[in-house]
């Protein structure tokens, strides 16, 4: 099949999509607030960025920013092996080793080329790698050489341990067992069982953990040093992987550990560190800034969590299926594709900004709306949002009680203006 026709199905759809007015992906902020941005002149309520702390807009971290843009320049020159390396990298590499409680770290320039770069470089056709069945796509991007891969049911360390048992108990295993987590899930907001998955290293002594932390790093932990720390198996995670594009309010990615000779191969032989330009000054001041606040503030962390509780809470009270956990990702289930699109863009109508996520995104016919909360948010936009989605959810019968009576029936809401867009289950 020629490259035209590969591409014609996904451009088709996303065409029936932007014909019936409901394609909510890619939209052009002007401007924002943080808490608030502005789309096509009009002003909306932010209830869906992984800017978790709002610090992408605080004054300090802004104007950390703006110094190293003035004293290094806007771009590093360079890959950190040969002349883009700053001291400030170090001085990130070591502040982010002791947050996370590990003796060193070695950046990389975004999250997803620390996963791609680290467990490229790592694995042998030998070793055995084992994954949540929900881990993020820069994990299974990273792993696509490995000859030897498992998934284990998600967020369930028993069925991990079987995985493992039965692996190790093969009489040619002779390479090493990598177990690979989040920490919090992106898309469910699901919290990994880290404590169950660091008492694997009890049964199984060779074990080694990688967590990645991406959305866990800032959010959980005592100031926000992440799922390890909140779980207290810091010294269990063998690996812990974290990104500076959630609450670190910048981009870029770090992999921490224990192992220092294996951290130094990781520097000298990580493709996506070895050939990639820096990170630029202005990102890594950033992130060094959010350090800074975070351990003198661990009130904001605190915030976050009373204003998560008080969105699942309210949520809950509104009769919304959402998943029951502690992080500020609060996934609304909507129901079919298209009813997700639908709602995404009345929301946007009614100046909120939030997003579906679809089909293979999650199960089919299980679409959502992805909400997060963030330490800024104001009582007046919480309440808003929330008066919304109240009315909305009547609307368009997305309470538990109307998704369970229409169950094996059709949609109540709206399928015969988009039949168009019937085929968009695959879109993502």
């Amino acid at each position: 099949m020629k490259l035209h026709e590969r591409c014609q199905k996904v451009s088709g759809i996303t065409r029936n999509l932007k014909d019936a007015g409901i394609y909510p992906y890619f939209r052009p902020i002007s401007r924002s607030w943080g808490t608030e941005v502005e789309v096509a002149g009009k002003r909306l309520v932010m209830i869906g960025s992984n800017d978790y702390l709002g610090l992408a807009h605080d004054a300090r971290v802004k104007e950390a920013a703006a110094q190293a843009i003035y004293s290094m320049g806007t771009g590093p020159g360079g890959s950190r092996f040969l002349s883009g390396n700053m001291a400030i990298h170090q001085n990130l590499e070591e502040r982010l080793a002791a947050f996370v409680g590990k003796k060193r770290a070695v950046l990389h320039v975004t999250g997803f080329s620390t996963n791609m770069g680290v467990l490229g470089c790592l694995l042998t056709p030998s070793d055995y790698v084992l994954c949540d069945r929900e881990n993020h796509a820069s994990i299974f991007a990273g792993l696509g050489g490995t000859k030897k891969m498992g998934t284990f049911v998600h967020n369930d360390a028993g069925s991990a341990s079987r995985k493992i048992a039965s692996e190790m108990a093969k009489p040619d295993f002779d390479g090493q067992v990598l177990l690979i987590t989040e920490g919090i899930f992106s898309m469910s907001g699901d919290v990994a069982v880290m404590d169950e998955l660091g008492a694997l290293k009890k049964q199984f002594p060779e074990l080694l953990i990688y967590l990645d932390d991406a959305h866990g790093l800032g959010v959980l932990g005592q100031s926000g040093r992440g799922t390890a720390n909140h779980f207290g198996v810091v010294e269990q995670c063998d690996f812990i992987m974290g990104t500076f594009s959630k609450a670190f309010a910048s981009i870029g990615g770090f992999i921490a550990s224990d192992h220092i000779d294996v951290l130094e191969y990781i520097q000298h032989q990580s493709r996506t560190q070895i050939f990639s330009a820096a990170l630029p000054a202005a990102s890594t001041m950033a992130a060094l800034a959010c350090i800074d606040i975070l351990e003198a503030e661990p009130e904001r962390v605190e915030r976050l969590h009373a204003i998560t509780t008080r969105m699942r809470n309210a949520y809950r009270d509104m009769g919304l299926r959402i998943t029951e956990s502690l992080s500020p990702i609060i996934p609304i289930t909507i129901g079919t594709d298209e009813k997700a699109f639908m709602f995404a863009q009345e929301l946007f109508e009614r100046g909120i900004f939030a997003l579906p996520a679809i089909y293979p995104a999650v199960p089919r016919g299980q679409a959502l709306i992805r909400t997060a909360c963030m330490s800024t948010h104001e009582d007046r936009q919480l309440e808003y949002v929330l008066d919304v989605m109240d009315e909305m959810a009547r609307k368009y019968r997305i309470r538990v009680q109307d998704q369970d009576e229409d169950s094996g029936g059709e949609e109540a809401v709206g399928a015969s203006s988009i039949a168009g867009a019937r085929s968009s289950q695959s879109l993502l």
